[in-house]
């Protein structure tokens, strides 16, 4: 962590708002777009984004300089985006043992083919509980038992929820391509 980190945190602590307001302007912007691809939603976004900035300050005494300090804050509004998502649409359920698992795809050559813009737009169309699976994976970097743990429910969902997730993207990655 650099010297003006840890300033800034010493600050945070001593509950001094030019230091709040320093932390806030140099990593709000990262947040939200963590929030935003949990969200889906500008707003909730923004609004996930300034709760997490309420909790990382009202909670910086619990900061005990971990190597990583963008880590700690991210986990947290991470969290604080996906308490959003159940908050508007309880998706995230646990899928019954009966249910075929989905088959894993055969190559991912073809998601390849598609920008960044192009996956992220088609990812505001999924439903909540598939985006969320999504982000968390693919963007965040959590593996599945990391996920599981998160949400609260057992790592075959996850697996299951990620790969009818991963086939929901492309199916609307091409129904955009042949409209688009």
């Amino acid at each position: 962590m650099d010297k003006e980190t840890k300033i800034l945190i010493e600050g945070c602590r001593r509950k001094k708002p030019a230091a709040q307001r320093q932390l806030y302007q140099r990593y709000a912007r990262q947040l939200y777009v963590a929030c935003l691809r949990i969200t889906g939603n500008t707003s909730e976004a923004e609004e996930a984004m300034q709760d997490a900035f309420l909790k990382i300050l009202t909670r910086i005494d619990q900061y005990h300089d971990e190597p990583c300090f963008e880590g700690w804050i991210k986990r947290i509004a991470i969290h604080t985006a996906i308490d959003y998502v159940r908050r508007q649409t309880p998706e995230l359920v646990e899928l019954p043992d009966r249910l075929p698992e989905p088959e894993e795809e055969e190559t991912d050559e073809e998601a390849e083919r598609y920008t960044v813009e192009r996956v992220k737009e088609a990812m505001t169309k999924l439903p909540a509980g598939y985006r969320v699976v999504l982000s968390l994976y693919l963007f965040e970097g959590y593996d599945m038992e990391e996920i599981a743990s998160i949400l609260k429910i057992q790592p075959p969902s996850v697996r299951s929820q990620y790969l009818r997730a991963k086939r929901k993207l492309l199916d609307t990655l091409a129904k955009n391509e042949t409209y688009g």
